[in-house]
Formats: C-alpha cells, structure tokens, sequence
C-alpha cells in the first residue's frame, strides 16, 4: 500500500488503530512523545537496558533529535534516576552533558581489541553511562548477545577519555535520526513525522514489532494559504484529517534522491516571463512604425494631387497629418509602456504567498517595531553574556598564570581560620569538661567515704577504739570530707559553667561569621557537649572544602553557560532582524505596487480584509453562541435562576 503511493490510506489505518497522534504545533507534539516514552519506560522498561533494547524515539530532523534527547535526559534527571554529571565542550561552541545513569550512543569506531584494551566500542552501540571518574573519563557498558550467558547477553565495558567525548565520539541516545535507526528492531517506536519523506517515513512507521506510533504537527507541515483560509483546528477530528490530508500531500512530491531538509516544502521556481508580451510589445513597435510610413506616404500624394495655388490648404494638411502622427506615436509609446507593466506586474507575488501578506498595515508595522526592539535586546544580553564571560575567563586565566588562590580557594582557607579559631575555644570548653569530671569523680568518692561512715555512726564507744578510732575522730573525719565533696561539687559546678562558656564562644564563633550559612552553622544550637561540637567542626571543615570546590566549577562552567548564551542571544537577535526586515520588505512592495498598480493594490487590500473578517467571525460566533444558550454550559439537571 505505502510502496503503492497510497500514503492517506496507509496513514488513516494507523489513525484507526490509535498509533497516529496530531498536535497544533511541532513543540506540543515533542511534549506529547516525551509523556508517552516515559510512561511506557516506567510501566515496562525501567531498566536502561531494556529501555534501549525495547523502544527507540525517532525524528527525520537533528534539531528534533537533539530537542527529544535533552528532554528524555531531564526528565529521569528530575526523577532522581541520574548520578554524577559533567559538562564536556564540544566543538562549534556547544556543550553535551552526560550523567551516570544516562543513555548515549556511540559515533566513532573504536578497536580496543587490537590495542589489548578491552571490547570493541563500535559507531552504532547504545549504551549505559556506568561511571564518571574524577578525570571526567566516561566509563559506559552495553548488552552483547550471548546464548550462553545468563539471560542470554553478557555486559561489556569501555572507559572512553574526556579528548574522545569532547571530539564527538559520544552522544544521548534516548532519540535518533530515521537515518541511524537502519538496521534496528526493537518493541515499539515513536516517531516525529516532521521532515519525514516518503522514504523515510516507511522505516520509521515499521521499525517496531509491536507499535509504531507517527506523531504530526500540524502548524508544522499545513501550507500557509490552507492555515490562512482554515485557521486552528476547532476539535480533536478536524486536527487529525487535517493532519493526515496535509502530511499526504507532502509525501506525494517526495523523491527517491531527495534528502530529508529542515524545510518541509521547496520554494517554487520562478514564473517564466510569458513570451507573448514581449512579441505584443515588438508588435507595438512595429505598428507604430507602420503607421509612420502610411502618415509619410499619404502626406505625399496628397502633396503630389493638390495644385500649386493652394500651396497655404498644404500647409495646414501636413501639420494636421504630422499632429496625427505624433498623435499615434505616443498612442504606441502607451501601449508599450501598458505591456510592459503588464509584465512587471505578472511577477509580483500573490499576496497570500507572501510570508506577510495576510498582515493588516497596522500589524504590519508592529511586527517591525516589535522585531528590532526584540533584536535590539536580544543583541543586548548577548553583548552582557559575552562580557560576563570574558570577564570571568579573563580572572580565571590571570589566577592560573600568576598562581594566586581561586575563589573557591580562598573560601576554603577563611573557613579553615574560622574553624581553628572556633577550635581552639573548644580546647578550653574540653579542659573545662575534664576539670568538672575530675572533681565530680572526687565528690563521689567523698560520698561514698561518708556513706561508709554513716554505716558505723550508731557502733559503741568500745566498737569504734577496737576499730582503731573513737567518736570524736569519727566526727571530724565526716564533718572533712562533707567540706571537700561540697568543694568539689562547687568545682564541677564552676568547671561545667566554664565549659559551657567556651563551647558557647566556640560556637558562635562560625556561627556569626558571614559564611556560617554555606558551613551548615547558621541558625544552629550549641551542641551539649564538646565532642559532639568537635565532630560538627570536623563535618564543617569538608564542607568547607567541597563548597570551595563547587566554586571553582561553578566559576568554569559559567564561563561556558555565558558563552552559550552569548551565541543563542545573537542567533535570536538575528531571528528578530530577519523577521523584521520581511516586514520591511512587504511594506516597501506594497508601497510600489500601490504607486506603480493601484488597482491591484486595491485588489490585495480588499482580500485581506476579506480574511481578517472571516477569522474574526470564527472567534466572534462560539462566544456569541455561548452568550445566546448559557444554559448548554450548565450539568444536566440543574435548572436557570
């Protein structure tokens, strides 16, 4: 049937079988491929293994594909499903950021067999980012065939270095190009149709064994006179026949040798200058020079019959006759000119072919305003992003050519200032602690001495000399060491309030410091005890290092952020500029036309309002309808107030 030419037939089955989805524009439909690639990989595949075996995102076009790879990649990054990443620089002055856990595809043959270095890692593979090292290496593992393995399939590993993936060896691979899915079979496939010839929509719509589903856009791949004249799609139906009729005329013209373009339709060839005004024009030519000769001709037989006597009626003759000559000569010139802006005019284009020809004069001139202000700012963060990153290259060149501390460096050592300071309060909080244990210990050994005591206070006179002691010695020895267990109760009393002094000091010493909140200190409670304060300061002193470090790359990423930027910034600004020189140019064309063609330029400004009416009527009628029956908007059941 497809091989056929029968491309709306083909299409209108995948339709009834709920595999061919429309969308208004080329984003929705990228959105709604997404939603569907992570439903189906969290019901089914969850596993990036499987994943990669079981279900492939195809697009005809590279902006398509590198569009779906970002948003597949942010959305399992979001999910929590990516570990450690790294942004590699790559040429053109793009960047690719690969995470562990990220699915990326090979592009670059690499025979690691022949250098003893392990499996082969081949232009094609898809595969598992299973590790990033602290050189940025990229360690990635696939799934080879193996009936003897368990499962079926071994796992094989290659370490690929930062020169390989900053060269273009890797790439995310959760979508690709119709073009390097050749050869591939897996479960299901969704695919983005716009771009996709003929040829390349067959292998992509059975690339599957199970489900193929074709995604249209209809903004996308509908002629603009037909979106003119229909407008948006008012329901889910006239969206999808749109789409199918639309996308069926595009894979009508596709040809074998054609390659797949960003543009979904070829500009169309020039009209030829039709042949018959230049001969109308020659003719005129002619005819005008025929009529001369006639006028000389007639002037001189008339000459030739009159009599000498009447020579003054001769006179008046051939002024008259020269006066009718002139007369057609200029008629001729007329008719000449007439051609000519005949054919001038056959090669100004249709209004409606024009890329803002359906534009009012007042929406015409916005559209000018509005692209150089938009270009005019567009043009002025790219300058602030370029200067943003020079700036910062500039400072981080300078550190590293005269060996100064970076930022975070610097951060790094105030910390590590701050902390010895708060530490050594905490030496003196910990002496203090010793101090109040010291003599807790003693007060105890003091009541443990009057509790025995106390046990011989009731014994006789007789009991306490043959113990070796009398009463009055008994006494004394109670009332001593009552006096010292009380002293050293009041010393661990005063040791424990001087501890709590210095943990206190220690304490605030971070945490009123300005970095306190980047350590984990701010807002924080003095820890009970000294040790528990010892191991906060130990866990702060690694903060402190791996914040000072974030510095650093921030600082280096930045740098390519703001380059990045720069760029987008400027191909914006070149986007407004164009658009607002297109305008430009229509009014500059409709300017001539009114002063060269005025009836054609009535013409074209009777079928723009013609237009404008029509699409303000679409929108006018439902509100009107909802305004004339409220009643339909109510539940059913319910009646008017």
């Amino acid at each position: 049937m497809w091989r056929t030419g029968d491309h709306k037939l083909a299409l209108r089955m995948l339709a009834e079988g709920g595999r061919l989805h429309p969308a208004e524009s080329a984003d929705e439909a990228r959105s709604q491929i997404l939603m569907a690639w992570d439903e189906l990989r969290l019901q089914e595949w969850a596993d990036p293994y499987d994943l990669i075996t079981n279900m492939v995102v195809l697009a005809a076009r590279n902006s398509d594909v590198d569009a779906l790879n970002l948003g597949a990649q942010a959305i399992r990054r979001q999910a929590g499903e990516l570990g450690a990443e790294h942004a590699y620089a790559l040429p053109g002055g793009e960047t690719l950021t690969l995470a562990v856990g990220d699915v990326v595809r090979v592009w670059k043959n690499d025979y690691r067999s022949r250098r003893g270095e392990g499996p082969d890692a081949l232009n094609g593979y898809r595969a598992v980012v299973t590790g990033l090292d602290d050189r940025h290496r990229i360690e990635i593992t696939w799934r080879v065939t193996d009936t003897k393995a368990p499962g079926g399939y071994r796992e094989e590993s290659a370490w690929m270095p930062v020169q390989k993936v900053t060269g273009g060896a890797l790439s995310l691979g959760y979508a690709m190009t119709i073009a390097s899915s050749q050869g591939l079979t897996c479960n299901t496939s969704l695919m983005h149709g716009h771009g996709a010839n003929a040829f390349a929509t067959y292998p992509g719509i059975t690339r599957a064994r199970r489900q193929n589903h074709l995604w249209l856009p209809l903004a996308a791949i509908e002629d603009e006179r037909t979106r003119a004249r229909l407008g948006e799609a008012r329901s889910e139906k006239e969206r999808l026949e749109r789409a199918i009729d639309a996308f069926a005329r595009f894979l009508g013209q596709s040809r074998p040798d054609g390659m797949v373009s960003d543009l979904l339709r070829e500009p169309p060839a020039p009209a030829p200058l039709p042949r018959q005004r230049e001969l109308s024009a020659e003719e005129a030519r002619a005819e005008s020079e025929r009529r001369l000769r006639q006028t000389n001709t007639s002037t001189a037989k008339a000459a030739r019959a009159k009599s000498v006597s009447l020579s003054h009626r001769r006179a008046e003759d051939e002024a008259q006759l020269r006066e009718q000559a002139r007369l057609d000569e200029e008629k001729a010139k007329q008719l000449l000119a007439h051609l000519e802006a005949c054919a001038e005019k056959r090669t100004v284009p249709s209004w409606q072919a024009r890329v803002y020809g359906t534009l009012s004069a007042r929406e015409l001139n916005h559209r000018i305003t509005e692209g150089d202000r938009l270009a005019v700012d567009a043009e002025a963060k790219a300058a602030k992003a370029e200067t943003t990153a020079c700036e910062l290259a500039a400072r981080l060149d300078q550190q590293a050519a005269t060996g100064q501390p970076t930022q975070g460096q610097r951060f790094t050592a105030e910390a590590g200032q701050i902390l010895d300071q708060a530490e050594t309060h905490l030496a003196t909080a910990q002496e203090h602690e010793r101090t109040a244990a010291a003599a807790a210990g003693q007060a105890e050994d003091r009541t443990s001495q009057l509790a025995k005591l106390a046990e011989s206070e009731g014994e006789s006179r007789l009991a306490l000399r043959l113990a070796g002691t009398s009463l009055k010695e008994h006494r004394e020895l109670t009332e001593r060491l009552t006096r010292e267990r009380a002293a050293y109760w009041n010393l661990a009393a005063d040791a424990r309030r001087d501890a709590r002094q210095a943990l206190e000091g220690a304490w605030e010493t971070v945490r009123d410091h300005r970095i306190a909140q980047a350590l984990g200190a701010a807002g924080q409670p003095v820890p009970d005890r000294a040790d528990k304060a010892a191991e906060r300061f130990l866990e702060m002193r690694s903060a402190a290092s791996r914040h000072g470090h974030g510095m650093d790359k921030r600082d280096r990423d930045d740098v390519s952020r703001a380059t990045r930027q720069a760029g987008e910034f400027r191909k914006l600004a070149a986007s407004h500029r164009a658009q607002a020189a297109k305008a430009r140019a229509e009014k500059a064309l409709r300017a001539a036309i009114a002063e060269k063609f005025p009836d054609l330029h009535a013409r074209e400004t009777t079928g723009r309002r013609t237009v404008q009416q029509e699409q303000a009527k679409r929108i006018v009628q439902p509100q009107q309808a909802a305004v004339a029956h409220p009643q339909s908007t109510q539940p059913r059941g319910q009646s008017m107030k």
